[in-house]
């Protein structure tokens, strides 16, 4: 397992993580993954990208679990200083796409153009390559367009691995580019692969970024209106409401009374007892800045190891961008062990905060030990699903998470599910109960749609049951549930 690495810890604004880094250090830090050969996620955010993670479960894990998350906006930048620090300076796709191509030329690695229209991306990198004689072009590649789940994911895969580029850019357009990144980074073999929406475009010319003048007076978004007012009206309005909207919210919460409440801070008997649980325990204090952070975030990770970790919080009467942005690391890589962050006895301001911010999704939170307890066992008991059959009806437990990242080990458990579907006649029904799902991303839906494929193919019914509202929601904005849940 590896140990904790970033660029720096992030600072989380409206509840998405944001690297604090300059165009040159995001530059370095890409440069340093491509030689670590790890494969790394990079999404450049925007304000619609945090408009649309309050609405899309999937999409803010997607930007929480990421390895770089850049300010793509001027409204981040210029926000931040109300959430916590100051963020350096606004790291734009758009800017950052020429200069990694300037990089990787230097550097000699391989670039690879994924998306846009027909031809579009051929013609950037035959423009990049012109600017930079020495860039290694490993190809590029104009999928028809189709819904995410409804691609050809097989023979784009095939194509990357047979390209092996050391950068994938991959122009699908927010969030469609960023889920496809997230289904695949765990598996295939190339070292940084990044979503850069209409980046190709503004190389090639097919779309005109705004003057310099529009770009230094933050009016860029003023620009793209006028110049594509049928697309764009819409999106920025509903990106405009809801900044209004989820500041004020914001400043509500921070105006609110400090209660402690009535949870009481946890003895030292208590950590004790925790420990003998097999449970880290350790007390979050203030973290003043960066430095302090990476520090407090480096010790969790050496602390927790292998287990699940609990984080006593009762002394914060809040929570600052920073302070939030190493909690998330934390539960970051106690997730990579199959473990949990549990925050314990949260004051209501700091609950609230969480709550309005949608990370209460993420974290466990606690008031007493005995619920500790019961957040241990649930866990250890539906990290994983179950499988029963009989009398002709299979029934599948979905495990508490479905995700590109939890896949690999319910598949394996559930492997011979096709080969029944197969090989006997005699399976009638399939029952997919999710009474304990709370996650699912665009990979679980996929393995779902495959699995309902399968069963069809031998007119076996197949039904899902116990569906919760949360991850409906992902199957409603995946536009499957009526394939999955009514078909």
């Amino acid at each position: 397992m590896q140990k904790f690495e970033s660029t720096s810890v992030p600072l989380v604004i409206y509840g998405v993580p944001f690297h604090n880094v300059t165009f040159e250090e995001a530059v370095d830090w890409i440069v340093a993954r491509i030689h670590s050969g790890r494969p790394a996620n990079i999404a450049t955010a925007n304000l619609d990208f945090v408009t649309k993670a309050w609405h899309d479960p999937e999409l803010q894990r997607i930007l929480v679990d990421a390895d770089l998350v850049l300010a793509d906006g001027f409204p981040m930048v210029k926000l931040s200083p109300f959430f916590g620090p100051q963020l350096k300076d606004r790291v734009t796709g758009s800017d950052l796409t020429p200069l990694l191509a300037a990089r990787a030329a230097q550097q000699g690695f391989s670039i690879y153009g994924l998306g846009s229209a027909v031809g579009v991306a051929d013609n950037a990198l035959e423009i990049l390559k012109k600017r930079h004689p020495d860039l290694k072009i490993a190809g590029s590649f104009s999928p028809p367009f189709a819904p995410l789940l409804e691609m050809d994911h097989r023979e784009i895969l095939q194509r990357l691995e047979n390209a092996g580029p050391d950068i994938l850019f991959v122009a699908f357009g927010a969030p469609k580019q960023e889920k496809f990144i997230s289904m695949h980074v765990r598996g295939w073999n190339v070292p940084v692969a990044m979503g850069i929406g209409a980046s190709l475009d503004f190389i090639t010319g097919e779309q005109k970024r705004a003057p310099e003048f529009f770009r230094k007076c933050c009016l860029e978004w003023l620009w793209r209106i006028c110049s594509n007012p049928r697309r764009l009206f819409a999106r920025y309005l509903a990106s405009l409401h809801f900044l209004f909207s989820a500041s004020r919210q914001m400043f509500r919460i921070h105006q609110m009374r400090d209660k402690p409440g009535t949870f009481q801070p946890l003895e030292e008997r208590e950590f004790e007892s925790l420990e003998q649980m097999g449970i880290a325990a350790d007390r979050f204090q203030p973290l003043e800045n960066e430095k302090l952070a990476a520090e407090f975030v480096s010790r969790m990770d050496g602390a927790a190891q292998g287990k699940n970790l609990l984080l006593d919080v009762h002394a914060l009467p809040w929570l600052n961008s920073l302070e939030l942005g190493a909690l998330l690391e934390i539960n970051k890589f106690c997730r990579q062990w199959g473990k949990r962050l549990i925050l314990y006895a949260p004051r209501p301001k700091v609950r609230r905060l969480l709550e309005t911010c949608r990370l209460t999704d993420y974290f466990d939170v606690a008031t007493r030990i005995d619920e500790v307890e019961e957040i241990v066992e649930f866990l250890a008991e539906h990290v994983e699903g179950e499988m029963t059959y009989e009398a002709g009806a299979l029934k599948l437990e979905l495990p508490i998470e479905l995700t590109a990242a939890t896949l690999p080990g319910v598949e394996r458990q559930m492997a011979f599910i096709h080969e029944e579907l197969k090989e006997k006649d005699f399976l009638k029904t399939v029952e997919v109960d999710a009474a304990q799902l709370d996650f699912i991303d665009s990979s679980g839906l996929g393995f779902l749609i495959s699995l309902k494929k399968a069963a069809q193919d031998k007119g076996v019914s197949m039904s899902i049951t116990h569906l919760d509202p949360k991850p409906r929601r992902t199957f409603e904005i995946a536009r499957v549930d009526k394939i999955l849940l009514h078909g």
